[in-house]
Formats: C-alpha cells, sequence, structure tokens
C-alpha cells in the first residue's frame, strides 16, 4: 500500500543542508491522537530543531479504509486531520523555526510507521503502560516497529524528565555484538554532543572493566563515565541510569524477520521514565 498524503504541511523556516550537500533527512514521529503521542511529538520537535532537521508527522490510518476503494473521501478524513492538526500546532510551537510537515497514511501502524522511518533519520514513537487497553496496544506497536526498522528509534515515556540538568547522555552496551556497542557508543556521543552533555557508558558484557580505557579514549571531546555491570537485570541498568535525557542501547537481534524483542528490552520499555533509543543491529543494517 502506499502512502497517501492528505495532509502535508510546511512551515516557513526550515532545515537546509550545508552548500553542496543533501538536506538532511527527516526526523518522523508517530500519531494517535493521545496525549502520549503528543508528548512524544514535542520531544521530536527538539530533536529536529538540535539536528537541524526537518519533522515529519505520521498519523497511521487504516480505519479510512483501503486506498481507490471508495468514490468519494472518507467521512472519517476529518477525523485524522483533526489528529494530524493538533500534532502540528504542538510542533510548531515546541520548535518554531522548524519545517514541520503531517502525512496520513491510510495503512496499518507498523507497516506505515516502517515505511516512514526508513525514508528518514529517526523515528520518535510514544509509549505509555499504565495497564489501559489502547496503552498496551501503542505499547506493542513499539515493540514491533523498534524490532523492525532500519532506522533507530526512541521511545518517548509519557511522563518523562523534561530538565535532566547535569545529567549524561547513557549508553547500555553488551546486548548484541561488539559491532552493536559501537553503533550504540557512537549513536549516545553524537547525541551528548549535540546537547553539550556527557555520556555514560554501562557495559553488560563480561570482562568489560578492562575496557574503560579504550571506551573513553574513543571519544576525548567528552567527559566519559564507564562503569562495568556483567549480567545486570534491568532494574540495576534503570537505577544506574537514570535519569537521563536518553538512554541508547540496540535492539540485539540478529536475524531481521519474524523478530520481537527480547525480555529485557521490554521490560525497559515498560520501566524506564527516561526516553529510549534502539539503535538497529549492525547485522540488520549490512554495516561492517
Amino acid at each position: 500500500m502506499k502512502t497517501q498524503n492528505l495532509v502535508a504541511t510546511g512551515a516557513d523556516a526550515g532545515a537546509e543542508g550545508t552548500v553542496g550537500s543533501p538536506p538532511p533527512r527527516d526526523v518522523v514521529v508517530g500519531v494517535d491522537g493521545s496525549r502520549t503521542a503528543l508528548s512524544a511529538v514535542s520531544w521530536a520537535a527538539r530533536e529536529a530543531r538540535t539536528r537541524g532537521a526537518p519533522l515529519r508527522i505520521v498519523h497511521a490510518a487504516p480505519y479510512l479504509g483501503e486506498p481507490g476503494s471508495r468514490s468519494a473521501a472518507s467521512p472519517e478524513l476529518p477525523r485524522a486531520r483533526r489528529i494530524a492538526a493538533v500534532a502540528y500546532t504542538v510542533a510548531r510551537h515546541t520548535a518554531p523555526g522548524t519545517a514541520v510537515s503531517t502525512t496520513i497514511d491510510p495503512g496499518g501502524p507498523v507497516p506505515a510507521l516502517l515505511r516512514a522511518a526508513a525514508a528518514g533519520q529517526l523515528l520518535v514513537l510514544g509509549i505509555s503502560t499504565t495497564g489501559a487497553v489502547d496503552e498496551l496496544v501503542l505499547a506493542a506497536v513499539v515493540q514491533k516497529v523498534s524490532a523492525r526498522s532500519t532506522q533507530p528509534v526512541v521511545a518517548v515515556p509519557r511522563t518523562h524528565p523534561e530538565r535532566t540538568p547535569g545529567r549524561p547522555v547513557v549508553a547500555i552496551l553488551g546486548l548484541g555484538d561488539t559491532a552493536d556497542d559501537r553503533a550504540v557508543a557512537a549513536f549516545a556521543a553524537a547525541a551528548a554532543r549535540r546537547t553539550g552533555r556527557g555520556l555514560a557508558v554501562l557495559q553488560t558484557r563480561a570482562g568489560g572493566a578492562a575496557q574503560a580505557d579504550g571506551w573513553a579514549g574513543q571519544f576525548p571531546d567528552l567527559a566519559v563515565a564507564y562503569r562495568s555491570m556483567p549480567g545486570a537485570p534491568g532494574v540495576d541498568l534503570l537505577d544506574a541510569a537514570g535519569p537521563t535525557p536518553l538512554l541508547v542501547l540496540t535492539t540485539g537481534h540478529a536475524g531481521r524477520f519474524h523478530r520481537s524483542l527480547d525480555g529485557l528490552h521490554r521490560w525497559l520499555l515498560r520501566h524506564s521514565t527516561s526516553p529510549m533509543a534502539l539503535v538497529p543491529s549492525r547485522q540488520e543494517t549490512g554495516a561492517s
């Protein structure tokens, strides 16, 4: 199913690449009309501004029906447009100088978000697991998309600390292979540089204590704190990490199809009060 750009709105001021370079790809955020999604929109707008990138808001609306299946527009189209418009307003209020566009995709949430993510540089989704049925469905969407996306996915809790003065960006290593560790650390270090923060590395791999100097040496421009936590459970990792402006880890998968996040990842998604970035496995993306 092809994406339909039923709603597309741009801001006057936008992100532009340097002369001779391609413009930056979109930061993409998924919305469903919930407060949780609007919290993610605010986070994504700030992130897009920090990256100097445009923001693309995507609303998956399978309730509109198959494209071309009706001669007239779906009677539900005004509902979809309202959801996109509210998210657009939140984004423009949060980051006035950032170019914002909105897309309504009549496909299901998972395929629609995966399509949008593939064309962007980052996908942002809201998550809340208070036990409400709709929020449990939202959590399932976040898990499925995170496990399959070729781009990093940031899960933003409905309630998260907006200000964490002095707190570093945190990278959790050891949940994949060594190439995954490098990708996670590089993503976290880039986030730390953009926001002027330090970097904390939590190594869960056995024998990690001997790697402290090596990781600090890779990022001489950052204040790096290293902690060896071999085999640490999720509760200990969150205690060591939080609160943090961003928690970064790999999806940890070697295969690409018929996958799901493992128990630790699902536990962290359920219990983290900090935004959590899931970086695709280097094996999955074909990177060396």
